[in-house]
């Protein structure tokens, strides 16, 4: 297969991603694009190939227990966000709070609670903190700033959510299209350090909150706005008042349902291993599926005893959450045809031949990678659709260069994460913004020295875990520790100097 054609589809996503910003459709062009090369451009084959051998092929096995999981998790999500649970709960951890590094810890410690939704988290922590930080005279571009680094970076870590079973299997099908057998759990563990953006980011928040750290435009809003030159319109997004069963009974229903899927989840992994002696990707699914229904049911259960949501409204909230996630299971079947058909190209060949013929330094891919995902996530806004389109072809070229895997996924996922952090467009960066009431290009405009300061870490991050693990099999947390303590070291340098300093 000649070079060129075989990069043709992947390069046509991403072209086509930065030019048109939707995903969805650069995926589809590039499916149809790859089948055509396979199918000789014969147009009715070409048609019959993208979906009998592309798109019908991903709703088997792994891929269909994804599906349904990923489903049933956003429908539960869901139920609590619109029966307004989380917001008690929200307020509850945010209570008792008198002074600013305990608001910002506490802003820090809610958002991480609070990780079953990226969105639903935005929304949750602006309206409940926003009151507290404007009597605290702390300008709400910093809770906003804590707020959007607390959503997506959360829950990109964490395995048994939508985020984790996004990712997990387009790590699998990644695998299995290089002729590597590797269940989607395993490869999570195994990459989790290497995900460095969103790890250097909660700790540059702790840091920030920490060391009272301004930098930038923040510094600026903050002055102006300790000298009332600087103020806030109430935001379009303001919640209404809890009701009076709310208030008293919230935060338990939230601690009700998160405890029975937690006990679930426990009950049904220690079951099946003992029964089988070790936790595998079905067995996974399987515990996740059964413990989120168990949790949705108990949910809906104890919501009408407490007359906050009849049977009826609670279905219907869930149905409708399981409605929403359809554009998301639209970009991971693409995904993972994409990953077949560059499979059959031996995409991942052809560029490493390319990059050969260069002398391109292997210890340098992973951080290409994350640049790449970087600048595509920044002009696209979407996080899953830049994993969708980079996690593929990163596990290609590693496995054809011979390098790090592992540290090439994680760069493809920190990538996306940071232009869905720090893009104007995308859905957290707004959510963000308008819950906490802020100016959205002043939310942006005062979270981007913090964003490319952590990108930057995280560049010289990815070389240097390439490097470590070239020369031997050192630790996957020594890079992004390494990477922590210097953030750390820097934020308090700039606390203690003008740069981040602030002058009352």
């Amino acid at each position: 297969m000649d070079s060129l054609l075989a990069i043709a589809p992947s390069a046509l996503a991403l072209i086509l991603a930065f030019t048109t910003r939707r995903v969805i459709l650069s995926l589809l062009s590039a499916v149809v694009l790859g089948y055509a090369i396979l199918m000789n451009y014969h147009p009715l084959d070409t048609a019959v190939a993208v979906f009998n051998e592309g798109i019908f092929q991903q709703l088997e096995g792994s891929n269909a227990q994804i599906v349904i999981v990923i489903t049933i998790i956003s429908g539960f999500i869901y139920l609590l966000e619109s029966s307004s649970t989380m917001r008690a709960f929200s307020g509850l951890l945010g209570t008792h709070v008198t002074s600013p590094l305990k608001i910002k810890l506490s802003t820090l410690f809610s958002g991480m609670v609070i990780f079953f939704t990226d969105s639903g988290n935005s929304l949750i922590l602006g309206p409940v903190y926003r009151p507290v930080y404007d009597k605290l005279k702390i300008c709400r571009e910093k809770l906003a700033y804590i707020v959007d680094s607390t959503s997506s970076p959360v829950c990109v870590l964490i395995p048994i959510i939508s985020w984790g079973a996004y990712t997990m299997g387009l790590m699998e099908s990644s695998y299995a299209a290089e002729g590597i057998v590797k269940d989607g759990f395993t490869a999570f563990r195994e990459v989790w350090f290497y995900m460095m953006y969103p790890l250097l980011t909660l700790a540059g928040v702790a840091f920030v909150a920490v060391f009272n750290v301004w930098l930038g435009r923040m510094k600026q809003v903050q002055q102006n706005f300790l000298a009332g030159n600087h103020t806030y319109e109430d935001s379009q997004t303001t919640l209404p008042e809890l009701s009076p069963a709310l208030k008293q009974h919230g935060a338990k229903i939230v601690a009700v349902a998160l405890g029975t899927l937690f006990v679930s989840m426990i009950s049904l992994f220690t079951y099946f291993v003992l029964q089988q002696g070790m936790l595998t990707g079905p067995v996974i699914r399987i515990s996740l599926a059964l413990s989120y229904t168990t949790a949705t049911i108990a949910t809906i259960v104890i919501l009408h005893r407490l007359q906050i949501f009849d049977f009826s409204s609670s279905s219907k909230a869930f149905f409708n959450g399981m409605g929403r996630i359809m554009p998301i299971l639209c970009i991971l079947i693409l995904a993972w045809t994409l990953s077949d058909v560059m499979a059959t190209l031996e995409t991942g060949a052809a560029i490493a031949r390319m990059l050969n013929a260069i002398n391109f330094p292997v210890w340098l891919l992973a951080s290409m990678i994350f640049l790449i995902g970087a600048a595509l996530s920044l002009a696209t806004g979407s996080s899953w659709g830049t994993f969708a389109l980079i996690i593929p072809v990163a596990v290609a070229i590693a496995v054809a260069l011979d390098a790090p895997v592992i540290v090439c996924i994680g760069a493809a996922i920190s990538g996306g994460l940071f232009g869905d952090h720090a893009s104007p467009i995308s859905d957290t960066t707004v959510l963000s913004s308008m819950s906490c009431g802020v100016n959205h290009m002043s939310h942006v405009e005062t979270q981007f020295p913090y964003a490319i300061f952590t990108a930057v870490l995280t560049f010289f991050g990815f070389i240097l875990a390439s490097v470590l693990l070239q020369a031997g099999n050192a630790p996957a947390w020594i890079p992004v520790l390494i990477m922590a303590v210097i953030a750390g070291f820097a934020y308090y340098l700039a606390s203690r100097s003008k740069l981040g300093k602030l002058d009352l």
